[in-house]
């Protein structure tokens, strides 16, 4: 999670844009060009404690407004608040265009029924000729299971390639 964490701000560092209004841009180049850190820092303070509206002096007035007339686009940042809104325009796109899915099938195989995670699991047993008494416990394939959790990702590998 820490790397994931890390990662994430990364990729919201380099792929973060601002966004105006072309006709407002001379003005608001020329506000980003007269604020100090300082203000910034201020009023970052100030709505991290959750107070938004005393503010000191007029440096601190211009970073509000320029954080009401700029915009923040992270649609490129996978994970972010506006790449899902991006995905799921896509979708309603694809459903305008292709129309409404109309098959949904949810695969959820069993793994501690079936004999096949044994198998995987290199027991040796023949599950061709396999009798029902031979059939793994329910407690036993569990524990198999859970002790070894590559062999229930292969038999799901195994088991969806069968499906398809």
């Amino acid at each position: 999670f820490t790397a994931f964490n890390i990662l994430q701000r990364r990729n919201m560092l380099l792929r973060t844009a601002l966004k105006a209004k072309k006709s407002s841009f001379p003005v608001l180049a020329s506000q980003f060009a007269s604020v100090t850190p300082s203000a910034i820092a201020a009023v970052s303070e100030r709505f991290a404690r959750g107070d938004m509206v005393s503010f000191r002096n007029s440096a601190e007035r211009t970073v509000l407004q320029l954080m009401q007339q700029v915009n923040l686009v992270t649609s490129s940042v996978p994970g972010s608040a506006s790449a899902l809104v991006n995905m799921r325009n896509e979708i309603r796109a694809l459903m305008i265009d292709q129309g409404l899915p109309s098959f949904y099938i949810t695969i959820n195989p069993a793994d501690v029924y079936n004999p096949l995670v044994k198998f995987l699991a290199g027991t040796d047993i023949d599950i061709d000729c396999m009798l029902p008494q031979e059939v793994p416990e329910y407690w036993d394939q569990a524990v198999l299971v859970a002790k070894n959790p590559v062999v229930a990702a292969k038999f799901f590998n195994v088991y969806l390639k069968a499906f398809i």
